[in-house]
């Protein structure tokens, strides 16, 4: 295998979850709650947190060795991104499946809250242990992963700041992440490196 690019099928999923994170945030910052019910507004930011945590098992798990590296994933990123995308998507799931945001808000709230913060760590994670990456991209994947987990704390005390308030915060990460995985997906990791180079 010559090309050490990402593969077509995942540089597809990067794109189409990107565009799944910006579309159904925007959705939810620009018509937002009471337009949307809480429990639709529930649904968008569950299945985006579910996508995430997806592409982070799929590059853990079915990108080639030789894919993996020359994409910035170390043996241990690649444990740690399935392990953390598994626990994100978990818990996406079970927002998800929640029947009734109002009957359930405070245990919806925290799987919401969870999710979000394996998604922050692993941002965090890959930006400081894959050094592959130029200082640029780093900073960016760390500064989102520390935004995602204030975030996350700000979602798991609702109570005293306001859950419409909190939703919309949350999207505007979530279109952050759907903005780098869109990045990723389209100009591939050396290209968007040598950007950021110049």
């Amino acid at each position: 295998m010559t090309n050490h690019k990402p593969p077509s099928w995942f540089r597809s999923l990067q794109i189409g979850i990107g565009i799944i994170a910006l579309i159904l945030s925007s959705v939810v910052i620009i018509i937002g709650y009471p337009t949307l019910s809480l429990d639709i507004i529930n649904i968008f930011v569950s299945i985006i947190l579910l996508t995430v945590g997806v592409e982070r098992v799929a590059s853990g798990l079915m990108l080639p060795a030789i894919t993996r590296q020359s994409i910035g994933i170390t043996k241990i990123g690649r444990y740690i991104s399935i392990g953390m995308g598994t626990i994100a998507t978990t818990f996406a799931i079970i927002a998800l499946s929640s029947p009734q945001f109002a009957s359930t808000k405070n245990f919806t709230l925290l799987s919401l809250s969870i999710s979000v913060i394996f998604n922050g760590f692993g941002k965090i994670v890959q930006g400081v242990l894959e050094r592959r990456y130029s200082v640029p991209v780093r900073v960016f994947l760390i500064s989102l992963g520390i935004l995602s987990l204030g975030v996350a704390i700000l979602v798991g005390h609702a109570e005293q700041f306001g859950t419409i308030f909190l939703t919309r915060i949350l999207s505007l990460v979530l279109i952050l992440y759907g903005m780098q995985m869109i990045f990723f997906g389209i100009m591939g990791k050396s290209a968007l490196q040598k950007i950021l180079k110049k």
